[in-house]
């Protein structure tokens, strides 16, 4: 098994686009199928996927030749911002969310990272939890009758 985390290219936006059409239906339903419709069709759509390109530091986790993950940042932010992180289910437990977590956070340069995940993502926020990151607030649901949105911290030192 090799793994390799590198950035993403153009290229890669088809593989990107299957890593949320394989990670959300599971990953969200719990919120419901409106809820996973409407987040592929606003974050993950090619356009979409070509956008964060060029407006956040986006990479992928490849495992033997195959894109399995996809994380970005946003460090135009104050404090930087991850907004994805997923990786397949056929992935998961393989290592590559860790190693997209740890070089994202790496690539803030030691500032202070914040990220954000929909209430009732259990795995999310234990997965979370034991690289490092702690909740710090809570914001209402976006849409009534939606999940609530956790924002959590890590300090971007390696402990």
């Amino acid at each position: 098994m090799t793994l390799e985390v590198r950035g993403a290219t153009r290229d890669d936006v088809p593989a990107i686009r299957a890593v949320g059409e394989l990670t959300w239906p599971s990953t969200y339903s719990f919120a419901g199928p409106d809820f996973v419709a409407h987040g592929l069709a606003t974050w993950w759509s090619d356009e979409a996927v070509l956008r964060s390109l060029t407006t956040t530091s986006t990479l992928v986790a490849v495992l033997d030749g195959q894109v399995v993950g996809v994380g970005n940042i946003d460090l135009h932010r104050d404090p930087p911002t991850i907004w994805k992180l997923y990786v397949v289910p056929a992935a998961q437990g393989t290592g590559a969310g860790s190693a997209l977590l740890r070089a994202l956070v790496g690539l803030a340069d030691g500032a202070t990272v914040t990220l954000e995940y929909v209430d009732g993502n259990d795995r999310a926020a234990a997965f979370y939890a034991r690289q490092g990151f702690v909740e710090v607030r809570r914001e209402a649901p976006q849409v009534d009758g939606g999940p609530a949105t956790v924002w959590m911290e890590h300090s971007g030192r390696e402990d």
